[in-house]
């Protein structure tokens, strides 16, 4: 990393400790620090999904895709449904912090990467799931009582007559942000597929915008 490149870091890194970013920031801090981490799968595959997006071909594309055929599956066989995120917390918080080690930076703590997770998750919504050219879903940003969720929404065949649309998380972070009430006891989030949420920082604080 030459001088230039360190500074940039150095700057993204202090707002981020300071609480002063947001998912502008985000952004260009996951590419300086996906340029020097190769080996790091979940800081490769998630800056490549934010910068390539519909033309992105990696592993969170074949996760969606092997959950298109498992719900596809439903009713054929009597495997399990078990959805978990495409990287876990702890994965991303460890490759982040791995990251930061190498340039002798203090790893963040787990309230910082949430906001990074949280505002991640809002880079990543609205792009387009694409099968052969065709648009066959989309990510969207939903928030619950719990949670902040980066959801897919994808076209599933029940048979060769017959399709419908699924709906599963991909990734996840805990909701500090908005005080929503429950939907229901199933803690139902509330889905923004057509709105474009915004994560901005307010007098140190991230804040959701949802638009009106």
């Amino acid at each position: 990393m030459d001088k230039k490149e360190q500074s940039l870091l150095n700057y993204y890194y202090s707002k981020l400790m300071d609480h002063t970013f947001d998912e502008k920031d985000v952004y260009p801090f996951f590419q300086l620090i996906r340029n020097r981490c190769n080996e790091i799968r979940s800081i490769n595959e998630l800056t490549d999904f934010a910068v390539q997006r519909e033309q992105y071909t990696g592993f969170i594309k074949d996760y969606i895709f092997d959950m298109r055929r498992k719900f596809e599956s439903l009713g054929k066989t009597k495997t399990a449904l078990r959805i978990e995120d495409v990287f876990s917390f702890k994965e991303i918080r460890s490759g982040v912090n791995k990251a930061l080690e190498e340039w002798q930076l203090d790893g963040l703590s787990n309230e910082q990467m949430n906001d990074l997770v949280t505002c991640l998750i809002s880079i990543l919504q609205q792009i387009p799931i694409m099968d052969n050219g065709r648009d066959i879903g989309k990510l969207f940003f939903a928030i619950s009582h719990k949670q902040i969720i980066l959801m897919a929404e994808i076209e599933v065949s029940q048979n060769m007559f017959k399709k419908t649309n699924a709906v599963f998380p991909v990734l996840t972070a805990n909701n500090h942000y908005l005080d929503l009430k429950k939907q229901d006891r199933f803690d139902t989030p509330y889905l923004f597929a057509d709105q474009v949420i915004e994560i901005n920082c307010h007098e140190g604080k991230l804040e959701i915008v949802i638009p009106e």
